[in-house]
């Protein structure tokens, strides 16, 4: 071998190594399951094709120098992606497991598997309602798991980060305020409300029995330990929504907006949804959205920013997502015809730069938000139910169809 071929060959030796981290493209997917280490710089860099170098070695080795010319552009590409110093990238990697893995079920879903959940303020425990209605507290560092009184939630719950207090409707039709830590109960109301939420200091609460109407509660200031059950909480007004509130509502952890996710369905007609939007002192909405596709059937939430809202969407038997500017309505990110029939599960980044998906085909995505991208894309082996970001920025948690929580560590470089 010459001289040149042989520093050549060292060249295409180390471009085959660096080739798996500077030729990952935005949209590009994971085949591997829960370790994919997927970074995305945010730079143009553009990385040689390895095939063409080592295209060009054995006509070096034969002498011919016309390739020199080739060498020197190649140089200067390898030096180029060696160099740029990465602006920004996102990785999720494998850290553990919550849960016993069961064998998954399509006609309905397992009791364990969680429906909602959310992290508590410091980070490590897990709130989760399971599809049975069991409200569970997982600790992160033990990774065991302890049933929350006897609360047996029905359909949905709402959790105040601040003060670790859950808002549930319990197989009585009561709603009531429980506090995570002391176990202390609060009656709140009483009645067939289909969803509610909950401010994250608890002095707001949002219910909603499915109708036209949208009930706002004012609660006295409570604390981790403790809530107040007499005189504590009363009814500050009633919203009037222009279709039932089908598919959900969610107040904004400042407690300032509130977000219905509104429809109907009629033979010949087929789905009419449209979102509404609140400030909770005004007694009109604000923006109303309204578009050809069904809106939040299965989430609804504001960023932690209370910036934007996010909701899940389908149309044609596909499934899609959306995110609007609050204080202008403008869309920030509208992606459509996704495999799965429902995108399931929406979370938020505690930054509010990204946006994670999670779909009943088992694909996992994160969004960047400002670039309208996806930056991250997964595919686990089963559907995923939930999701949710834990509030330090570490951690990401997928629940699955298969009764299991996946706690992935998330880092934003």
């Amino acid at each position: 071998m010459s001289k040149i071929g042989f520093y050549y060959r060292i060249l295409a030796d180390t471009f085959t190594r660096f080739e798996g981290v500077f030729s990952q493209a935005p949209r590009q997917r994971a085949d591997t399951h829960f370790e994919a280490r997927i970074p995305f710089f945010r730079c143009t860099c553009f990385t040689a094709p390895t095939e063409r170098i080592k295209s060009f070695i054995n006509a070096l080795e034969d002498g011919d120098l016309e390739i020199l010319r080739h060498l020197k552009n190649l140089l200067i590409a390898f030096l180029f992606n060696l160099l740029c110093v990465p602006v920004q990238g996102v990785t999720l990697e494998f850290a553990f497991q919550l849960g016993e893995k069961q064998p998954p079920r399509l006609d309905k879903l397992l009791p364990d598997v969680a429906r909602q959940m959310a992290f508590s303020n410091d980070s490590t425990k897990l709130v989760a309602k399971g599809m049975g209605g069991t409200v569970v507290e997982w600790n992160l560092q033990s990774r065991q798991k302890r049933e929350i009184s006897h609360i047996h939630a029905q359909r949905w719950f709402a959790y105040a980060i601040g003060t670790n207090q859950l808002l549930v409707r319990d197989t009585d039709d009561n709603i009531n305020i429980l506090s995570l830590e002391s176990g202390n109960e609060l009656l709140l109301t009483k009645g067939q409300y289909e969803s509610g939420s909950l401010s994250t200091d608890a002095t707001l609460a949002v219910l909603s029995k499915g109708d036209n109407e949208v009930e706002i509660w004012q609660l006295a200031k409570q604390g981790p330990k403790t809530v107040k059950s007499d005189g504590s909480a009363h009814t500050l007004t009633v919203l009037q929504t222009s279709f039932p509130v089908r598919n959900g509502l969610t107040l904004s952890d400042d407690g300032q907006f509130i977000a219905v996710a509104e429809g109907t369905y009629r033979d010949g007609e087929g789905h009419r949804t449209a979102i509404e939007i609140w400030d909770t002192t005004d007694e009109h909405p604000i923006k109303i959205f309204n578009t050809s596709e069904i809106l939040g059937v299965w989430n609804v939430l504001f960023s932690p920013d209370a910036m934007m809202l996010a909701v899940d969407t389908q149309k044609n038997a596909q499934s899609g997502i959306r995110i609007w500017e609050i204080a202008t309505g403008r869309p920030l990110l509208t992606k459509s015809g996704f495999e799965a029939y429902w995108t399931r599960a929406l979370a938020f980044s505690s930054t509010s730069d990204y946006l994670a998906s999670g779909d009943e085909a088992g694909d996992l995505r994160v969004w960047d938000i400002s670039e309208g991208e996806s930056v991250i894309w997964e595919t686990h082996p089963t559907g995923i139910q939930a999701l949710a970001f834990s509030p330090n920025g570490e951690y990401l948690a997928v629940a699955l169809w298969d009764a299991t929580i996946q706690i992935l560590h998330w880092r934003n470089q």
